[in-house]
């Protein structure tokens, strides 16, 4: 067992452990008192415009995953923020982001959503450019007196961590992302996603506040309601865990049936089996989870704006340490169309029916988050400091 593994091994256990104390009491993690929050905060074009600019403009934003990019050559596009971006792996392996603009007259040099290109010509006049940025190619170059060697896209700040793809929409600006992940970096260290291997992609539209919709994914208290005919008789609804990472946290919500291991063996125990899911914030959730003795697999879900009341997830499935055998795909495409029918029909069926009725509230309505959904207060309290430019660890 590699270290990775068995960090990864203590940490699940230490967790099965304060599960089964909650199971046997009774309880689950609290925050130290109910939150209200402004109905109009998921309304207000105002705050909607701040968050655009400091979440998903300034704050650095998982893209993808190191296997989506394999070789030298692949690329994908990246305009879910509304900056058009394409992310490519250079002959040097280096992960690279730059505007998808002709640094001539602005045209698209990447037009499909991915592949593999050393090269990338701009549609419009013909100009060409290496996937370092520089031009390469520029029909009758001699009637520029630029020195055209000096003409590059436009950089992003791109870096590449624990398996993991990260972008600052901001050509030109500086990412400084061991501070933004923290402790939390260690985490994504221990879960090894370098040897993930990509299986399935979906994404899903709501016509809803993009942190209305976030806030189903952060807590379990919706689960027989909501999720009556699909999670309810899987997952506990009143069982929460949730440990802070700054504005990052892992929580858990655990199969039913705990109380027949309380007693038990530790080396009993099936901490493999244990559901973990991470937020990273702003925008992303990690969920991991054993689908069957084949193999594992995680699924990323990442939130964006496309205007105060629109919003749409991408979500993508991978196998955490790569595809085993037929059945093992073939039980995470299951696994895949469950997560699908959850989120069209019963979360994003919810947010997008409900959103539009909220600016007919009287002004000053407020909602109210109870003790037990300390994932969304932390969430909202969370952004609530990142717009002072001070990210709050308190959940109250």
């Amino acid at each position: 067992m590699t270290s990775k593994a068995q960090d990864m091994r203590e940490v699940r256990l230490g967790l099965f452990r304060k599960v089964l104390e909650h199971c046997k009491a009774g309880s689950t993690d609290l925050a130290p008192d109910v939150m209200r929050i402004p109905a109009a905060s998921y309304f207000d074009p105002d705050q909607h415009e701040r968050e655009r600019q400091r979440l998903f403009r300034e704050t650095p934003l998982l893209v993808c995953l190191s296997c989506d990019l394999p070789e030298p050559g692949s690329f994908r596009l990246f305009e879910d923020t509304g900056v058009p971006i394409v992310i490519t792996r250079s002959k040097d392996r280096e992960v690279r982001a730059f505007l998808n603009v002709c640094a001539h007259r602005g045209g698209r040099v990447v037009r499909e959503e991915s592949g593999e290109a050393s090269r990338f010509t701009c549609r419009y006049h013909g100009w060409t450019y290496d996937n370092t940025g520089k031009v390469v190619g520029v029909p009758s170059q001699e009637f520029f007196c630029d020195k055209l060697e000096d003409r590059r896209l436009n950089e992003c700040p791109a870096e590449e961590r624990h398996g993991l793809i990260f972008v600052l929409a901001q050509p030109g600006g500086t990412m400084d992302l061991d501070t933004h992940l923290g402790d939390f970096g260690k985490e994504m260290e221990r879960l090894d996603f370098g040897q993930s291997e990509p299986v399935m992609e979906q994404k899903f539209q709501s016509s809803s506040n993009w942190k209305f919709a976030m806030d189903t994914y952060l807590e379990s208290y919706h689960l027989p309601s909501l999720h009556g005919s699909t999670f309810a008789d899987v997952f506990e609804s009143n069982l929460f865990l949730l440990d802070m990472f700054g504005p990052h946290y892992r929580f858990t919500f655990p199969h039913k049936g705990l109380e027949k291991w309380i007693g038990q063996p530790e080396e009993d125990w099936p901490i493999d089996a244990l559901p973990l899911t991470y937020f990273l914030f702003p925008n992303t959730i990690i969920a991991v989870g054993s689908v069957s003795a084949n193999g594992s697999s995680f699924t990323t879900h990442r939130l964006f704006p496309t205007g105060v009341g629109e919003m749409y997830a991408n979500v993508r499935m991978y196998a955490l340490t790569g595809v085993k055998s037929p059945e093992h795909r073939s039980e995470m495409e299951g696994n895949f169309e469950k997560i699908k029918g959850a989120a069209q029909n019963e979360d994003y069926v919810v947010t997008g029916e409900s959103w539009g009725s909220l600016s007919e509230l009287p002004e000053g309505a407020e909602f109210v988050l109870g003790r037990h959904e300390i994932g969304v207060q932390t969430f909202h309290s969370n952004i609530a400091g990142a717009l002072e430019r001070e990210v709050s660890l308190d959940p109250t």
